[in-house]
């Protein structure tokens, strides 16, 4: 076990943060991910002594979709700040921490980076598997693309994402299409489209990452995903794919 200094995570940061400049920003991001388990990392609990033998943790509610998280910092300093001095800071390994909070969605340094980690990718990082990554694209309302089923094999892809939906009550279907772009139709790409409420779009971007990571080496295209809200309209770009799961 190799120790992970603070300036080194702290280095591993800055380099995430600077995507998408960095050559290679998935594995920037997954850097950061397997140095915070052998790294000092720091979290709030109450002043209050916990009973013996447990350990309580301050939460925060987002203000953005609601949800409950356990903030964690990856210095002293920006722990101290978010303190304010309510609250008492005890210092881990991250390894530790994500086994005192098995269950728990955590976020890192919830005033710099706020990236949330959500319970299966806690569980994926102790056990060493990568939790994949993704970037995020403006689409254009007016651009004309060209659009049909996937006319590569997707049997793969589409089984892993069924299994994931069928445990996620939020997910009302989903659809898969193939994208044909650029001035040419030469930027083609697989357009997956689910219809979930808006607060738990990026949970499910987490866990589509995740749980997509066995199978994407056989994708012989690049995948999008874009979410609907239940009440918005279909797009139409849906109709001329194929739904696979959902009613």
């Amino acid at each position: 076990m190799t120790k992970i200094t603070t300036d080194k995570l702290a280095q591993l940061l800055a380099a995430a943060r600077a995507t998408p400049l960095v050559e290679n920003p998935a594995h920037a991001e997954e850097a950061v991910f397997k140095a915070l388990l052998d790294a000092t990392v720091y979290a709030h609990v109450p002043l209050e002594n916990a009973p013996e033998g447990r350990m309580r943790f301050i939460q925060f509610v987002r203000p953005d979709n609601k949800q409950t998280v356990l903030p964690f910092f990856s210095d002293r300093e920006q722990a101290g700040v978010a303190s304010a001095n309510r609250v008492a800071i005890v210092a881990m390994s991250g390894r530790r921490l994500f086994e005192l909070t098995r269950g728990a969605t955590l976020m890192l340094n919830p005033n710099i980076d706020q990236v949330a980690l959500y319970p299966p990718e806690i569980v994926a990082l102790l056990e060493g598997r990568p939790l994949g990554s993704y970037t995020q694209e403006t689409l254009v309302d007016c651009e004309q693309v060209g659009v049909c089923p996937p006319a590569e094999p997707t049997d793969e892809l589409v089984l892993a994402l069924r299994d994931l939906f069928q445990g996620e009550a939020t997910v009302r279907a989903a659809y898969l299409a193939e994208i044909h772009r650029g001035a040419d139709s030469n930027d083609i790409f697989l357009l997956l489209t689910i219809v979930v409420p808006p607060a738990h779009k990026e949970r499910l971007i987490h866990l589509i990452s995740l749980t997509i990571q066995p199978v994407s080496s056989h994708l012989t295209l690049p995948l999008t995903v874009s979410c609907i809200s239940p009440d918005a309209s279909l797009p139409d770009l849906c109709n001329h794919g194929i739904q696979f799961y959902g009613t």
